[in-house]
């Protein structure tokens, strides 16, 4: 048999599902295709809404578009960490808090516990648009309390003190808060829920998620 070094290979013009690559298995020269290696690292570190959604967020709502989806069940990583921007125009209906839950578990729905929240200062009866974007970092992972995750949350709007938000003074908030202990070793699944409370009536036309430094 010729051996070839792999750097006299032909370079790929572009890598399919189905392309083959060698690996060791546990002192076993086996094969395995691209679809399986991405399966591994994980399809759902990214992720982003394909729809627009409008009158919503009068009661605690699951973002479409929010949620990561990791291939193995606790798997989390300490130092990795969560982002979701998302832009939230509303109406000049709803004056309460505008809070923000961050989510883990198998669901992607409100079903899946409460990690922590971050809660924005009421709002007022005027119509404004702005943009969140949510950072959460994984400080510890592991069972029973061990886990712990850092969220803070930036809101950046179109009016100062009133609007989405009287909280800050010149358009832009931040919001942060620490999760107390939990036991991350189940979850596949982190994202946000949104709510607006009573009255409020707030589109969203962009969402997008990642989960860096994942494995």
């Amino acid at each position: 048999m010729t051996i070839v070094k792999l750097s006299a290979f032909p370079t790929a013009g572009s890598v399919l599902g189905t392309d083959e690559l060698g690996l060791n298995e546990a002192g076993t020269t086996k094969k395995a295709t691209a679809t399986q290696i991405r399966t591994y690292v994980g399809t759902g570190l990214n992720n982003a809404a394909i729809t627009a959604t409008s009158g919503a967020y009068a009661t605690d709502t699951y973002l479409a578009g929010s949620a990561i989806t990791i291939p193995t069940a606790g798997a989390w990583v300490a130092g990795s960490f969560y982002r979701c921007g998302f832009d939230m125009t509303k109406t000049a209906a709803g004056t309460a808090t505008l809070i923000i839950t961050v989510r883990m578990g198998t669901l992607g729905t409100t079903g899946d516990a409460a990690i922590t929240t971050m809660t924005w200062g009421a709002g007022t009866a005027v119509a404004d648009s702005g943009w969140f974007e949510v950072v959460c970092t994984f400080r510890a992972v592991g069972g029973g309390t061990t886990a712990l995750l850092k969220a803070t949350g930036r809101l950046n709007h179109g009016l100062a003190a009133t609007g989405l938000t009287t909280s800050g003074a010149s358009g832009f908030s931040l919001q942060g808060n620490l999760s107390a202990g939990f036991n991350s070793t189940t979850q596949t699944i982190i994202g946000i829920s949104v709510n607006g409370g009573a009255s409020f009536s707030g589109g969203v036309e962009t969402v997008i998620a990642t989960l860096d430094k994942y494995q």
